[in-house]
Order: structure tokens, then C-alpha cells, then sequence
């Protein structure tokens, strides 16, 4: 099987420390072949003041990655060396955080790897510098668009991958993500949300490989709005879309939020269809905190990402925990098997 490529992240948070903690559990944990896009020497540096135990070996090509795998983590070197300190962001670091995912972008494209975990990284930073994107998810998509020379639809979806209350996995695709609560209603327009449903639904067919899933579609307002009284999104924009995909697509709703996500409810959905960003993401953390993945849908190449931040209040003393990326690699492989 063709590896994985793993992203920088934010050199200054906790991805270094994740990234080599997964690569020591490798063999325990039975996990795919994968390769770090960083630079060699920060990694060592990290590593060192953790006092964790790695060997790396620089590549040339994914290709080289099979062969080395279990002695030494693989690590493709960024163009210029990189001297962060745990624990303080730095935006000069930016452009190479970037390079990180253009370069893993690339050997997606080309089919040198079977997907690409992006590490945790700060939107503050990031935007401090000028970078336009609400996220690496909105940044990907953009790269893709231009590689292809079309416009993909994406969805945000988010996903346990071990719920604290053993129930089923909750699978949540968000209409909106990172914007202003203010700003919510204005995004929200008819195209919008039939587009985020039938990429989602198309989503959960091709990379869950469920064949016909049910899709729990929310509403926006407390109550999907009280047939208006309670705000006029729910009836004006939300209801007739639903009304419309449902004669393609397994459709319920709409849902109100407070009640949607319950143990019973996840088992008799594949996946819900959130408004805003919150609306979905905190059932998810809350059920499984450790464990879940954001994955982008509606893309010709894999992508998923650890469900958290780049802690840069715990980068400088070994504590991160490193169960998100494991999920995160191991939902790749699950994607990809035949």
C-alpha cells in the first residue's frame, strides 16, 4: 500500500510530538506506512526536549517510504531549516507551514500517496500573514480547484471515531464553517445547502461505502424556527431544499439540534447535516473527545485531520495526546481498502 503524508502543522505547537509519539506506536497500533513533510533537524530538536525516542531518515519520494518505515520515520525536508520554540507561534514560520501542504497536495495529486493527514495548525497565525482561507479545508480545496482546473464542491465532515458511550459513530457534514455566528444566516441560501447535502451524500456513498444512508438534515433556529416564529430560515431556505433532494436522497428532518444526536438517533442515522460550525462539532467532541476526525468530502484526493488545535499551552511539556491522529491515519486506510 502506497503511504500516507502527514503535514507540519504549526511548528510550535504539539503536531512533532503527536507525529513521533504515532511513529513509536507504529507496530502496536498496526498502522499504515506514513511520512512527515517537516524538516528533519526541528523534529530531532523536538524530540530531544520531550525526551522522546525517534530515528529519522530523510526521502527523496514517497516511494522510498515502505522500505524505511519500520527502523526510521520517514521525514521529507522542507526547503529551509526551522528553528521554532514550543509553546510560541511564530508567523514567520507561515510560508513553511504552506509549503508543508502544497507539497503533500502534490504527491496526492499524483497518486503517490493515498491521502494526507494535515497537522494542527493556528488560523490566528496563519491570517496574520495574509492567508486568505478560513482554514487548511477552504486552502486544499482552493489548491485542488487550480491543479484541476476545476471547481470541486467540499464539505467539512466530522466524525467520531470511538464514542465514549458506545454507540454508533456520529458523522456530522457542517453547510458552514469557520464564520462569525453573526454572519451564519447571511451564507445560508438555497445552493449552498443542496450543495453541502449532495456532496455529503455523496460522500458518506464513496468514502464510507454505505450505499443508501439516511441523512438527518437540522434545522438552524431553536426548534427549526417554529414554523417562522422563531426566525425564517428554517422555513424560507432549509425546508424546501429538503423538500426538493428528498425525492433523490434518503432524507429526514427537519431536525431540531437539541435532540438530533442522541445514542438511539446515531444508530438510525448515517450522518447528519449541520448549519454552522458549532451546531455539529461540539456533539461530536463531547462524545468522543479524543478520537474524532475531520475529514474533507467532495474531493478527488483524501484528506483528514486531527479533531484539535495546536496546544501551544502544552507544546513544551509532552503531554498532547496523539489518539486523534492514529484515527485519522487509520480512517485513510479505511477509505482506501478494496
Amino acid at each position: 500500500m502506497k503511504p500516507i503524508a502527514i503535514t507540519m502543522g504549526d511548528p510550535s505547537g504539539i503536531s512533532a510530538e503527536i507525529t513521533i509519539k504515532t511513529w513509536n506506536q507504529r507496530k502496536k497500533k498496526k498502522i499504515n506506512p506514513f511520512f512527515l513533510i517537516d524538516c528533519e533537524q526541528r523534529v530531532l530538536n523536538v524530540a530531544k526536549q520531550l525526551k522522546l525516542d525517534i530515528s529519522t531518515k530523510t526521502i527523496n519520494s514517497p516511494n522510498d517510504v515502505k522500505e524505511i518505515f519500520n527502523k526510521h520515520l520517514p521525514v521529507y525536508n522542507l526547503r529551509r531549516s526551522i528553528n521554532s520554540v514550543l509553546g510560541k507561534p511564530n508567523p514567520n514560520f507561515v510560508q513553511d507551514i504552506i509549503e508543508s501542504i502544497d507539497l503533500a497536495i502534490n504527491f496526492a495529486v499524483k497518486n503517490e500517496i493515498i491521502g494526507i493527514v494535515t497537522n494542527p495548525v493556528s488560523k490566528e497565525i496563519l491570517m496574520k500573514k495574509g492567508f486568505q482561507q478560513n482554514g487548511q479545508t477552504e486552502y486544499i480545496t482552493e489548491e485542488v480547484n487550480k491543479i484541476f482546473k476545476k471547481k470541486f464542491k467540499e464539505i467539512m465532515i466530522l466524525s467520531t471515531t470511538a464514542p465514549e458511550d458506545s454507540g454508533s459513530n456520529l458523522k456530522v457534514g457542517l453547510v458552514t464553517t469557520h464564520i462569525p455566528i453573526k454572519e451564519v444566516s447571511k451564507k445560508l441560501s438555497k445552493k449552498i445547502i443542496s450543495q453541502k447535502i449532495i456532496t455529503f451524500h455523496q460522500s458518506l456513498v464513496n468514502l464510507w461505502k454505505i450505499k443508501k444512508p439516511l441523512i438527518g438534515i437540522c434545522g438552524l433556529n431553536p426548534h427549526c424556527g417554529e414554523n417562522g416564529m422563531i426566525g425564517s430560515e428554517d422555513k424560507k431556505l432549509i425546508l424546501p431544499v429538503f423538500k426538493e433532494l428528498k425525492n433523490r436522497f434518503n432524507l429526514e428532518g427537519l431536525l431540531s439540534a437539541d435532540t438530533a444526536f442522541s445514542k438511539r438517533n446515531r444508530l438510525k442515522f448515517d450522518g447528519f447535516v449541520c448549519m454552522f460550525h458549532d451546531q455539529g462539532i461540539i456533539p461530536v467532541k463531547t462524545i468522543d473527545f479524543n478520537k474524532s476526525v475531520n475529514i474533507t468530502g467532495g474531493l478527488p484526493i483524501i484528506r483528514t485531520s486531527p479533531d484539535h488545535g495546536p496546544a501551544f499551552d502544552i507544546a513544551s511539556f509532552n503531554l498532547a495526546s496523539n489518539e486523534s491522529l492514529i484515527a485519522s491515519i487509520k480512517l485513510i486506510e479505511n477509505f482506501t481498502k478494496k
